[in-house]
């Protein structure tokens, strides 16, 4: 086994020497998945959720006006922290409209890498030529969403209503139920929210659902929060403030309302929520609900920001952050002191170019033994528990890099551990590209599993509308496992389908390997590969324009998978599954 390593060790290096090759820019794939991946700092898709890619599918289909659009809803995008925001905002009111990516890209906060993954979700669209002052638009949308799915002798279904007044009002419902309810009605995940825009110093109201997100995340975070670190965005969270959520669960969110107001360069948001409202309207749960009010100051500058945080549930908690950018060089940081624990938590790091390709990315972070994670989403080396010190370090070639993170978690027994994450993407024809991943965990104070090591291989082609993905992953823990699928199909701007075929063989719970699956465009479908088998899926989505103009569209889509575990010396029953989709856009 220490030979493997070993051998794995000395190819992962001899790829390393071999960056001078082009790299791969990251083709596009299922609806920009991989873009998402790398604006929310993921390592792979895999690492995404439901919340983030639903938000950013909106976004695709209907793209955000950064030149027409107000700060209100630049913020509550949720695709641009409030820095970036404050930086179009003054770059705006200095030269104009923007008119190109790579114009976006010399504003403080962004780069050339972030903006041109945030391509897919913008548009550049201009009515005003430069130092005129812009105008927000007033385009009202409508998206119904409805779904169905099969497995079984058990069915689920999804619902979702939108509509939008863009920079003036909103609103939303997402209502689902699960596999083994036993009746339709209570769903069991209810979203909802309704946003209203101010003038003057009321900035927007929002009712309902909501994310809470400020500072690197020690006091305030609502929604996903990675763990490991892949990219310059998993070092540096990119607070934007409030941000209403339109998704089925809306895991990580808060219930109630919320108002932010604006005074010059000061942003004020202010909120109330109700901790075990949500159990309350979901399936019929019986909680007792409290209430968490919470606020936020924020002063944002040409090149930095000063924030102040707080909030009150079962104790109160308090935050300053800042965020200061000056010749491409970030800095941040963050110290958060929980009152009722009696402990302070902080976090500080950089990001610095090095030449004009490369960024070195470093972050420290220390959160003692007693202070709760309960509404926090600080980077961190464990997904869960109490008390972590660590040093995380990168170094990032266009989408290439290699982090290593030291981190130690307190607690009754003390836990340490190194992992190591190298990714490669090259570039090996104009319809060819590979991609190559190396992960090693390493934990020393654990009896058995001290070492997690995991490769992976995707290789993509691209051609006339046709594309092709071949996975070849393995993992080496408990023991080796092993999993490969082949994925190929077309897809237009009227219509997609394609096929896909996996191959496993995962002999323990601890080896097991999660594979993100297409599907329709609201649904996330990451499922754990576990046993020794297959599994074969197809896919195939329409868009048909409605109305003399066609700017109104019926979405359709079809998904069908099955697994089977032929190769099993215990038998195991295998699951068919299928799904029916239809979107309106109105």
């Amino acid at each position: 086994m220490m030979n493997f390593r070993k051998q794995l060790a000395s190819c992962c290096c001899a790829i390393a020497v071999s960056l001078g090759l082009p790299i791969a820019s990251e083709a596009q794939y299922d609806d920009h998945i991989r873009e998402i991946a790398f604006l929310n700092g993921a390592s792979s898709e895999e690492d995404l959720d439901e919340a983030e890619t639903d938000r950013y599918a909106h976004y695709a289909a209907h793209p955000l006006e950064i030149n027409l659009a107000s700060r209100s809803k630049l913020l509550s995008s949720g695709l641009l922290s409030q820095f970036q925001v404050a930086s179009i905002e003054d770059y705006r009111s200095r030269s104009g409209d923007i008119l190109s990516f790579a114009e976006l890209a010399t504003l403080p906060g962004f780069g050339k890498e972030y903006a041109s993954a945030l391509r897919p979700f913008l548009s550049l669209r201009s009515r005003s030529g430069p130092g005129v002052p812009v105008r927000d638009t007033a385009i009202y949308r409508q998206d119904a969403v409805s779904r169905f799915a099969f497995r079984g002798g058990e069915s689920n279904y999804g619902f979702k209503y939108r509509l939008s007044g863009e920079g003036s009002f909103g609103t939303s419902l997402a209502v689902r139920s699960h596999y083994g309810d036993q009746g339709l009605f209570p769903p069991s995940d209810v979203s909802f929210n309704v946003v209203f825009s101010g003038r003057r110093c009321l900035e927007r109201v929002v009712l309902g659902d909501f994310n809470a997100r400020f500072g690197q995340g020690l006091a305030l975070w609502g929604g996903m929060s990675l763990t490991g670190f892949s990219n310059t965005a998993s070092f540096c969270r990119r607070a934007n403030g409030i941000a209403p959520t339109w998704s089925y669960s809306a895991s990580g969110s808060h219930r109630g309302e919320a108002v932010e107001f604006r005074f010059g360069r000061f942003l004020l948001s202010q909120f109330v929520s109700f901790p075990g409202l949500r159990s309350r309207t979901e399936g019929g749960k019986k909680e007792s609900i409290s209430v968490m009010p919470g606020a936020n100051l924020t002063w944002l500058g040409r090149n930095g920001q000063l924030g102040l945080s707080g909030y009150y549930s079962e104790g109160c908690r308090l935050s300053a952050d800042f965020r200061y950018n000056h010749r491409g060089i970030d800095l941040f940081g963050e110290y958060a002191f929980d009152m009722a624990a009696g402990r302070g938590a902080w976090i500080c790091g950089t990001s610095v170019p090095l030449g004009s390709d490369v960024r070195l990315n470093a972050v420290c972070r220390n959160y003692p033994s007693g202070y709760l994670n309960m509404y926090t989403g600080g980077v961190r080396a464990w997904s869960g528990g109490s008390g972590e010190r660590g040093v995380a370090v990168g170094l990032e070639r266009f989408s290439s890099c290699l982090t290593v993170d030291l981190a130690v978690k307190g607690g009754a027994v003390r836990q340490r551990q190194c992992k190591v994450f190298f990714k490669l993407p090259l570039q090996l024809n104009d319809n060819y590209s590979l991609t190559l991943r190396f992960t090693e965990r390493y934990r020393p104070d654990e009896a058995f599993l001290k070492f997690r090591t995991g490769g992976r291989l995707d290789l993509d082609w691209t051609g006339s509308g046709l594309s092709a993905r071949v996975r070849a992953e393995g993992i080496l823990c408990r023991s080796f496992a092993y999993l490969s699928y082949f994925e190929g199909g077309k897809s237009g701007d009227r219509y997609s389908a394609y096929v896909r075929g996996t191959l496993f063989f995962i002999d323990n719970w601890d080896d097991r390997i999660y594979s993100y699956e297409r599907d329709a465009p609201g649904n996330f479908t990451v499922p754990a590969y576990y046993g020794r088998g297959w599994s074969l899926g197809a896919y195939a989505g329409v868009k048909l324009g409605l109305g003399a103009d066609k700017r109104k569209a019926l979405k359709l889509y079809f998904r069908a998978s099955t697994v089977r575990y032929p190769f099993m010396k215990e038998p195991k029953p295998g699951k068919t599954e299928v799904k029916f989709q239809a979107m309106v856009s109105l």
